[in-house]
């Protein structure tokens, strides 16, 4: 007869299956982390960096369209207007913070908001104004060729916006 013998050998140590599942999750979040950084670094690569945003980066896109010694030229025009446009942008978006704060508080302090308000319209003001004098300047270093161009640039852009601003309404039920 023979005899069966049984080996003791330890058992196989697994890990428990819930940490496996937190491992799966936590690796697909560290993904989408890592994609949303990744994205908005080429976003903003490919935007011009910080300068991509705003009236400065809609008017580097229109330079990129022009030959580029004649870009570079123009470029040095926006370069100009930075120092005295971007701390007035900087200030104005300080102003809606702070009106938003007091628009939330309660209790509402109508006086308050309405002040923070008006600091707000008048900082936009003078951005927009300084925003006027940089497009002047632009506009008598521009040929005429080159100022129709912009009109038209300006247009589809403006079109686009717009329809990309349409798609995202709600359009009426139909019954």
């Amino acid at each position: 007869m023979s005899v069966t013998v049984r080996s003791e050998t330890t058992p196989e140590r697994r890990a428990p299956r819930w940490m496996w599942i937190a491992l799966v999750v936590s690796l697909a979040l560290n993904l989408l982390v890592a994609g949303v950084v990744v994205s908005a670094a080429w976003h903003l690569r490919h935007a011009g960096g910080v300068d991509g945003f705003g009236f400065r980066g809609r008017l580097t896109g229109f330079l990129k369209s022009l030959p580029p010694a004649r870009s570079d030229e123009l470029r040095a025009v926006l370069n100009r207007a930075q120092p005295e446009i971007r701390p007035l942008w900087r200030e104005a978006w300080q102003e809606r913070r702070e009106a938003a704060r007091l628009f939330a508080a309660e209790p509402f302090d109508r006086e308050a908001f309405a002040a923070a308000h008006a600091r707000v319209l008048d900082t936009e003001m003078k951005a927009r104004k300084a925003h006027l004098r940089l497009i002047t300047e632009l506009a008598e270093e521009l040929t005429a060729d080159e100022r129709q161009a912009l009109l038209k640039w300006w247009g589809r852009r403006w079109r686009a916006g717009r329809e990309s601003a349409d798609a995202g309404r709600d359009r009426p039920r139909e019954r």
